[in-house]
């Protein structure tokens, strides 16, 4: 005999049916409010250990990271450079000047740090730019002076990349990732040839 509309036979399966439904609309929303939140524990802290302690990273991760000013400086034969000439590479970007006793301090180790990226073949920069008034030949000789000649050498005696990055002080050393956005920056000088530095580069060049 069929069994009537009051059957708990025919009412227990669409109660089942929504309850299932309600439950997997439920478990779906709850996925993707997560999904930001995992990716955020996801990623890698950057490693600022030591003499890294003072570097600011300018984003909570890399995918957060702005663009940075497209700044023009001399270069030693009086050409005009763009920063973005060096997109594809990690640039280390350096304000300073002649003048400034911390830049001074800080050069050869910029220099070394060069040295060892050109013998390693990474896809990595050092790029000073001088804030020098005086301009290029000022610049120039002091690399001879100090036997700077594997830095690439720029001038930027208007100052007008200096106002584009909002600097506070000399030097200023500006990270810069491959795809030609802000990683963060150091105040002051710094041992970038040092381990410390090494880590944080070595992090940096296993990024997508």
């Amino acid at each position: 005999m069929p069994k009537g509309p009051s059957s708990p036979d025919n009412e227990a399966r669409p109660i089942l049916t929504r309850r299932g439904v309600l439950g997997g609309a439920i478990g779906s929303a709850i996925l993707t409010m997560c999904a930001p939140l995992a990716t955020a524990q996801a990623a890698t802290p950057l490693p600022l250990q030591g003499a890294m302690a003072k570097f600011k990273p300018s984003a909570p991760d890399a995918a957060s990271r702005s663009a940075v000013p497209d700044v023009t400086a001399l270069d030693e034969t009086g050409k005009e450079r763009r920063l973005s000439d060096h997109l594809g590479q990690i640039v280390l970007l350096n304000f300073w000047a002649t003048w400034c006793i911390p830049c001074v301090k800080e050069m050869p180790a910029l220099q070394r740090l060069q040295q060892r990226w050109q013998a390693e073949k990474a896809p990595a920069l050092v790029l000073p730019i001088s804030l020098d008034r005086a301009g290029v030949a000022k610049v120039q000789e002091f690399y001879a002076q100090h036997g700077l000649a594997p830095l690439p050498l720029r001038n930027d005696k208007g100052g007008a990349a200096g106002r584009a990055f909002a600097l506070r002080g000399l030097p200023t050393s500006i990270l810069i990732d491959r795809k030609g956005r802000e990683i963060g920056r150091f105040e002051g000088d710094a041992p970038w040839d040092g381990p410390e530095a090494a880590a944080l580069f070595n992090a940096l060049f296993d990024e997508a």
